[in-house]
């Protein structure tokens, strides 16, 4: 779990991003969040970057990265076997299938954000990130050289299970589970004033490394939150947003937009 110190530094970071205000959507949308000085943010800043702009921050990061030649609707395609600032994010096929996968791939854009993101995940003993996917190839009649978003254009993941660092040789499992830990509730805010306490699911149950069930759900509720509040990506959807995100979180960089989405 994380330290106080952390704790405290995440809570500075949020104050120092300012408020947010709400902008009204038509009936049964989500809400989005606009921000003064959204431009600023590590999301828009990256979702702005041409490819060569992109490839360079990886490299300035010293990311490893190899570049895919050829991913309709992705502007720049990387994949990243070697992982992301010390997490492998990837899915659950083996190391020499990955290598061909095309759920392993990556816009480098994305691959920024995922960059910053593992800082908040090191801090919670987190090694690994299993995902569904990230990009999805759209159909075979995707236009040549249009670029695409979400999970076409390789800019989002739906990552369903954290891995943690074994501490000592006691066996116990060793990952926060999204569809059974977060335990929230469909329709309720996830982050902030009004989103309260995880609910629960009874005193028998387990969560990660044996800790209860709300201990569980507290530190997967808090990564959410301090990736929302550092703005390490435009949208951020979990199972309380609907039932297809019962068992994932969305997590994406969305180019050309001044809002930001946590549901």
């Amino acid at each position: 779990m994380p330290s106080a110190r952390h704790a405290a530094i995440a809570c500075a970071l949020a104050l120092a991003l300012g408020p947010l205000t709400t902008l009204p959507t038509a009936q049964g949308k989500p809400k989005v969040k606009f921000h003064q000085d959204w431009a600023r943010h590590p999301s828009a800043r990256y979702a702005a970057m041409s490819a060569e702009q992109c490839r360079e921050a990886l490299a300035r990061r010293k990311i490893a990265f190899e570049p895919v030649r050829r991913a309709p609707g992705v502007l720049a395609p990387v994949r990243l076997m070697q992982g992301v600032g010390g997490i492998l994010y990837r899915t659950a096929e083996p190391a020499h299938r990955r290598a061909d996968n095309p759920n392993d791939v990556f816009d480098c854009r994305l691959a920024l954000a995922l960059s910053d993101f593992s800082r908040i995940l090191r801090v919670h003993d987190v090694t690994e990130v299993l995902m569904y996917s990230a990009w999805r190839p759209p159909s075979a009649m995707w236009p040549e050289g249009k670029l695409a978003t979400r999970h076409p254009g390789g800019l989002a993941i739906d990552a369903y299970r954290f891995i943690k660092r074994r501490v000592g040789d006691a066996f116990a499992e060793e990952w926060l589970d999204v569809e059974r830990d977060f335990v929230g509730r469909r329709g309720a805010p996830v982050c902030g004033e009004g989103a309260g306490k995880p609910a629960t699911r009874g005193a028998a149950g387990k969560g990660t490394r044996g800790l209860p069930a709300d201990a569980a759900a507290r530190e997967l509720r808090s990564i959410v939150c301090e990736a929302a509040d550092q703005h390490v990506f435009t949208s951020i959807l979990t199972p309380n947003y609907d039932r297809a995100h019962k068992n994932h979180l969305h997590l994406e960089v969305t180019p050309g937009v001044q809002w930001q989405l946590v549901r």
